[in-house]
């Protein structure tokens, strides 16, 4: 019993030492690796104009980048690969509309949230979509790996769910093509994905909260320091009005899909 209390309490210690070289490593570096997503406007897309991806958590991640006065270096991914890709150290942090989920907290550490996001579907309108009971005839897409299966099954123990499309642009082109007869997602990412539909005149997103979730920057387990970090680079960020001037850039009154920001970075 001994012998295996000590060679617990050495792996305990040599995975410590492995975290805090990490951070070590990054800040030698003088480079941080953000994952974020290709293909989740606003939150995340490619941007013609600018030969690049660029969004919601694109900009949080360069402001967090200066904060530690380090250079941003970003790296897509899929919603199925972000657990992944912290663990095997493709990447340093993800801001790619993680939720802050009680699952995923067992196996990552996270910040303090940037972003509330109501979820609510995106439906056809002949459905009449006006009650979550709805659910149990609805054949719903979501992408591969998101936490959106997770509250639906909650919801609903009937509602069929498919969880095939790897990414947002290819559940909405399943909904475009008649697939599957709703999605889900914020409102505001739902909003700006329909508003590119051909036939968006046959969807509507009903006001009918499903679930509210956090979305908070994913770091590797046991990264204290780096979480620390990055807490005090987001409260300086709201402090300073950036994190609120970041948000009206995508959801103000004079965005695409205006939605009012009911919530603020704090501890």
């Amino acid at each position: 019993m001994k012998k295996r209390y000590g060679v617990m309490l050495l792996g305990m210690l040599l995975a410590g030492a492995v975290q805090a070289g990490d951070w070590e490593k990054i800040e030698k570096k003088g480079e941080i690796v953000i994952g974020v997503r290709d293909s989740s406007p606003p939150f995340g897309f490619f941007d013609k104009g600018r030969g690049t991806v660029w969004g919601y958590d694109v900009e949080f991640g360069q402001h967090i980048a200066q904060k530690l006065g380090l250079k941003p270096v970003f790296k897509t991914v899929d919603p199925a690969d972000r657990i992944n890709v912290l663990k095997d150290g493709r990447v340093d942090l993800v801001l790619a509309t993680l939720a802050k989920t009680a699952e995923r907290m067992r196996e990552i550490e996270f910040s303090l949230g940037y972003f509330l996001a109501t979820q609510k579907l995106l439906v056809k309108k002949k459905v009449g979509f006006k009650d979550v009971a709805q659910l149990d005839s609805l054949s719903v897409c979501v992408p591969a790996g998101s936490s959106n299966a997770q509250y639906l099954r909650r919801l609903s123990a009937s509602v069929k769910i498919d969880s095939s499309q790897p990414d947002t642009a290819e559940v909405f082109k399943a909904i475009g093509e008649g697939r599957c007869e709703a999605t889900c997602g914020s409102e505001g990412s739902l909003l700006r994905n329909l508003s590119k539909l051909p036939n968006k005149a046959d969807f509507e997103v009903p006001d009918v909260p499903l679930e509210v979730e956090v979305y908070a920057v994913g770091m590797r387990k046991g990264d204290k320091k780096l979480v620390e970090q990055v807490n005090t680079a987001l409260l300086d960020l709201e402090k300073s009005g950036e994190a609120a001037a970041i948000y009206d850039r995508y959801f103000g009154p004079a965005s695409p899909v205006p939605v009012a920001r009911t919530f603020k970075i704090t501890k």
